[in-house]
């Protein structure tokens, strides 16, 4: 199972979340999040995760986070910071994938009672992955809401499925038994890690990937 650490916004909390195990990394480029960036920072940020992966070791993940933005700015993004991957987290349609200027886009989608997550994976088909979230109104992620994963686990193994929301440690047993017995492809953590947004708690991420370390799970490149 992949760990992706978001809403990173400081050079030095990018090159701790390499050193411990991440495998994606999060950049919000959306300006009403507490965790935006603009280019400049974003840029810095990608530059620092990759200056500290050790000779040999592959390059962790760079996914760009935008919310209803034009793709002429996602692609200014994607050439300012080199993302590896656009995540798409407002309220798009599919059609907006030909648009853009990689292939490789992860959409989230909000999950609240009653929602169709096969129906919403085919409607996403063409996406390169699915990022499964709490729904809170008028939020766009790192709500730390959690919910139970079950209702995403119709899914199966066949496609990458990412699912946030409430990951923190000492949470994730709980979280993984909520899904009944599936796991997801990745898990997405945001304000878990956090000492205020944007900010991460060097001491959080340690006991994170510690705990995933520990556990059934493992960090795959």
């Amino acid at each position: 199972m992949k760990v992706k650490i978001c809403g990173l916004t400081r050079a030095a909390d990018a090159a701790l979340a390499v050193e411990l195990g991440a495998d994606l990394l999060g950049i919000n480029f959306w300006p009403q999040s507490p965790r935006a960036v603009d280019l400049e920072r974003g840029a810095e940020v990608a530059r620092a995760a990759r200056a500290v992966v050790p000779r040999g070791a592959p390059p962790p993940v760079i996914v760009g986070v935008f919310v209803d933005q034009p793709p002429s700015f996602v692609g200014e993004a994607v050439a300012a910071a080199g993302l590896d991957l656009v995540q798409l987290h407002g309220d798009e349609e599919p059609s907006i994938l030909a648009r853009l200027p990689t292939g490789r886009v992860i959409k989230a989608l909000r999950v609240a009672d009653g929602f169709d997550a096969p129906a919403a994976a085919a409607t996403w088909a063409a996406a390169w992955g699915l990022l499964f979230d709490a729904s809170r109104p008028g939020l766009y992620g790192g709500t730390g809401a959690t919910w139970p994963w079950r209702r995403v686990a119709a899914l199966g193994d066949g496609r990458r499925v990412l699912v946030a929301g409430g990951v923190a440690p000492g949470r994730l047993p709980s979280l993984l038994q909520s899904a009944g017995g599936w796991r997801p492809w990745g898990i997405d953590v945001c304000s878990g890690v956090e000492r205020s947004p944007g900010v991460k708690d060097p001491h959080k991420l340690r006991a994170l990937f510690e705990e995933v370390r520990d556990g059934e799970v493992s960090t795959v490149a």
